[in-house]
């Protein structure tokens, strides 16, 4: 309630305030920050600043303690910084911010902000709210209520502000209403915290869960703080019943235990039998076992049943276990049984009833009287030498309690059977022409044993058998023949019978399978006679036996050499070759076939013939350094001896035939050379032919360049000279400025050369310097520049030339040109009128066609011979189409200077 009516003062005060505000019409003169809520133990700031401009006398951070009762706690006064409580001193008397540490849960409350000028004073408040963070304590307690165990969790958040929040989890989810029950309690303190309690009960047996999970959510946490505690579960027993017989002082009992194992809590245990006997118990230290039992007298409870319960709180009824013990019975043959007992023997006669007794008594006689001495009853058996006195009937009586019986045999007795000895017995094996040896020998033996071999499936092998008497002893030999090699590893089983033996006598031979023959493929290549052969040997290195060696190419078997070689150590070596021609089984797979006894399967190797590399033709035609010819080179790469190269020329076809071969190894090189005159075989085509033999021939063919040189060309701007015989020209005028400093003369050669040869001369002959295609002029010995040059481009017989004629020129030598040209074209255009105004006035006349043709005729006549003499005069025959136009050529000729 105090914190309500803080909180409504607050709001009051802040109404009142903001309308006192709103009514003075003028702006804000202090600002505070809004309500804060802080938790325990926490610093915070509290946030205040004057707005105004007026000088502050004073300023004092203020709390109402209580009614009527208000403590200034911070500030200045008079200039002078204080501090009264847990506030700190501010920053300036404008900058009003201080911090305050939340000590205890009395920060909380309304906090005042206040100003004094020199006239007026200002204010405003905040509230401060203090939140507490709960302490969470879980315990855990346990009780039984009518024969059911219950478990109680208490879950406290202590000392809380505000009012926390507890919920539960138990195997990650909410506890169900079926059979969890969940109290809560809330105590208020007088600080203004409280203590919220959560009970979570449930009974034990019904829960299965070993934690179970208090969630508390309160504002001071961020996330919800989750309590884990252990609590006691059950677990459902393994119940069973056992009985057991046990003998004291000559009486048998039966123990009957009832047992119950992995249980918790401990089980109860009863027995559902109304005896007065003292019942054992028996706790199992070393487990969680309980065991329950009961001694009871055999012949009293023959017949009966017992019962154990058990009583859990995991079961929903008491279980039971019955144990029926059983009637006991005792009975044997009821007819008499014949024995036959061999003289001399020693004899052991076990006497067997039916039944259920855990023991009995017996006694026996013969014939209505006792046993002979010699006969020795023995733990249930007669054992006894046997003799002639030893026939005739035996009674034997069994007895327990009161259950009796009677056993009765008939024993006769046949004389000693004739004296018998055993085999002695020897096993040996070597290796003998190839195969294994294995000898099984039975001597010294009466009667005759018998022997026998047994072998793997799968094996074959030949068997040899004879016998031998002595002195009245019989001897069997038996002989089995095996394969030398094996690959796997072989036992063969000797079987000796004889009835002196007990059971038949075995003895055993293991052989150990052959080692792997080594085998090895090489191929070689020979040469002979130009031709390319390969020998391939393969070899295989096994034990006691050659091994098998066939070749194949593909599907097709071809024939080989073999030969075989016996080594040391049992070693036997076999090689196997083949020599053929290369070529006929280029690109094919040769495989080597190796078949031993030691292999399961046949073993391979493979190697492919490569394909013979076919001769590499390659045919060139280059220029020789420092040398008019030119050459022609045919290459040839093959294997093999022996080289067939030509050429093949034009007709009267000119020039010097080389040819170089070498060899490296099998392989030959060799080079055909042809040296000629470009001028004798140019744009035509070279031949190389290599013949093969047989008919086959391969061509290689080259083309000889064709080249041209068209002209040599001048790039400088010139005027071309005409000759006065044709109107062909190749003289270019190029004029160049008086005192020009290096005048250079710009050349270019038209054609498909490769390069040239340039030489420029003058006139006089003397040469004239170049500088690749740029000729440099200079003065000769008489200081002149100006002259006739001749310049000469060539390339074997290729050959063009142009000739320049240099002229100087001065600037007012170009002034006279200019104005020469525009009189001239002023008098041009004169001339035009003139003539345009004749044609006009002809036609009024009414002149002749023939007449007007005649006179546009000399018009033009002399119109082209004053200009271009390379304009040419058109014929009668072309008048007719002149008659509608009439056209005039005017052509200016300006020197141009470099």
């Amino acid at each position: 309630m105090r914190c309500s009516w803080q909180l409504l003062l607050a709001f009051v005060l802040n109404v009142a305030h903001s309308l006192e505000s709103l009514g003075s019409g003028a702006g804000p003169t202090l600002a505070i920050c809004g309500n804060i809520t802080a938790a325990l133990g926490e610093e915070v700031h509290l946030g205040c600043r004057y707005l105004g401009e007026n000088q502050i006398k004073s300023a004092h951070w203020k709390r109402q303690i209580s009614k009527g009762v208000i403590k200034r706690l911070a500030g200045f006064s008079h200039g002078r910084p204080y501090s009264r409580s847990d506030l700190s001193v501010p920053a300036s008397p404008t900058d009003f911010t201080v911090s305050m540490n939340v000590s205890s849960v009395e920060a909380e409350g309304m906090y005042h902000c206040e100003f004094e000028e020199e006239d007026e004073s200002f204010f405003d408040f905040m509230f401060v709210i203090v939140i507490v963070q709960p302490d969470v304590q879980v315990t855990v307690n346990a009780e039984t209520i009518s024969d059911t165990h219950y478990q109680s969790v208490s879950c406290s958040a202590v000392g809380g502000k505000p009012d926390p929040r507890i919920s539960w989890l138990v195997g990650g989810r909410p506890p169900s209403d079926d059979f969890f029950t969940v109290k809560s309690r809330k105590t208020l303190h007088s600080n203004g915290t409280s203590t919220l309690s959560s009970v979570l009960r449930f009974p034990t047996h019904l829960q299965d869960q070993e934690h179970v999970t208090c969630v508390v959510q309160h504002p001071t946490l961020p996330t919800p703080r989750l309590t884990a505690a252990r609590v006691e579960t059950f677990t459902r027993p393994v119940v069973n019943a056992t009985a057991e017989m046990l003998e004291k002082a000559g009486n048998d009992f039966w123990v009957v235990s009832c047992i119950s194992s992995g249980g918790r809590p401990d089980t109860d245990i009863s027995l559902a039998l109304n005896v007065t006997e003292e019942l054992q118990r028996e706790k199992e230290s070393d487990s969680n076992t309980q065991r329950l039992s009961i001694r009871l007298p055999a012949a009293e409870y023959e017949g009966r049943s017992v019962a154990c319960l058990f009583k859990h709180p995991k079961f929903h009824y008491a279980e039971s276990r019955v144990i029926a013990l059983p009637t006991f019975y005792l009975f044997g043959e009821t007819e008499s049984e014949s024995v036959e007992l061999v003289e001399g023997e020693r004899r052991v006669i076990s006497l067997q009833v039916r039944g259920n007794v855990p023991r009995y008594q017996v006694t026996c006689r013969k014939e209505n009287g006792t046993l002979p001495e010699e006969v020795q009853l023995v733990d249930r058996s007669l054992v006894f030498q046997v003799n002639q006195q030893h026939r005739g009937l035996y009674e034997c009586d069994f007895s327990y309690r009161h259950l009796k019986t009677t056993l009765r045999f008939n024993a006769t007795v046949l004389p000693r059977a004739p004296q018998m000895a055993a085999p002695a017995i020897r096993v040996h094996d070597e290796v003998e022409g190839g195969r294994w040896v294995m000898e099984c020998l039975a001597s010294g033996a009466v009667p005759a044993a018998s022997v026998s071999w047994l072998l793997p499936e799968g094996i074959s092998a030949d068997f040899l058998f004879n016998s031998t008497s002595s002195n009245g002893s019989h001897s069997i030999r038996g002989v089995v023949l095996l394969p030398a090699c094996s690959p796997q590893e072989l036992t063969a089983l000797c079987v000796i019978n004889h009835p002196a033996l007990v059971e038949p006598q075995k003895r055993s031979r293991t052989l150990p399978p052959c080692a792997r023959p080594n085998v090895t493929l090489r191929v070689d290549t020979v040469w002979r006679g130009g031709h390319k052969y390969k020998m391939a040997l393969c070899s295989a290195v096994g034990v006691r036996s050659a091994a098998e060696i066939s070749w194949h190419f593909g599907n097709n078997n071809i024939g080989a050499m073999t030969e075989t070689e016996v080594l040391s150590e049992g070693l036997v070596s076999t090689r196997s070759s083949v020599h053929f021609l290369s070529s006929l089984y280029a690109g094919q797979n040769l495989t080597c076939t190796v078949r031993h006894p030691s292999l399961e399967t046949p073993e391979e190797r493979t190697i492919n013939i490569p394909v013979h590399k076919p001769p590499q033709l390659s045919v060139a035609v280059a220029r020789q350094q420092d040398s008019p010819l030119w050459l022609a080179v045919c290459d040839l790469e093959e294997e093999g001896a022996g080289t067939n190269l030509a050429w093949v020329l034009p007709e009267n076809a000119s020039g010097e035939t080389s040819l170089l071969s070498q060899s490296e190894g099998h392989v030959t090189n060799a080079r055909l050379t042809y040296r000629f005159p470009l001028a004798a075989l140019e744009g035509r085509d070279l031949t190389c032919v290599h013949r093969l033999g047989e008919g086959v021939t391969e061509k290689r063919t080259v083309q000889i360049p064709k080249y041209y040189i068209s002209s040599v060309r001048v790039l400088n701007r010139t005027t071309p000279l005409q000759s006065r015989y044709g109107h062909q020209t190749n003289t270019y005028r190029v004029s160049v400025q008086q005192n020009q400093h290096n005048p250079k003369i710009l050349l270019r050669v038209e054609g498909n050369v490769p390069e040239f040869n340039l030489d420029c001369r003058r006139s006089d002959g003397s040469a004239v310097q170049l500088d690749g295609a740029v000729m440099l002029l200079q003065s000769d010995l008489l200081g002149q520049i100006k002259g006739l040059y001749t310049c000469t481009a060539s390339f074997y017989h290729h050959r063009a030339s142009v000739s320049v004629q240099v002229e100087l020129t001065s600037v007012d030598e170009q002034l006279f040109l200019v104005a020469i040209v525009c009189v001239s074209s002023a008098s041009a255009v004169l001339l035009v009128l003139v003539v345009i105004l004749c044609v006009c006035c002809s036609k009024r006349k009414k002149k002749t066609p023939q007449k007007q043709r005649e006179s546009v005729s000399a018009l033009t006549s002399l119109m082209q011979e004053s200009g271009s003499p390379g304009v040419r005069k058109p014929g009668s025959e072309d008048s007719e189409k002149y008659a509608p136009l009439t056209c005039f050529s005017i052509v200016v000729d300006v020197k141009s200077t470099v």
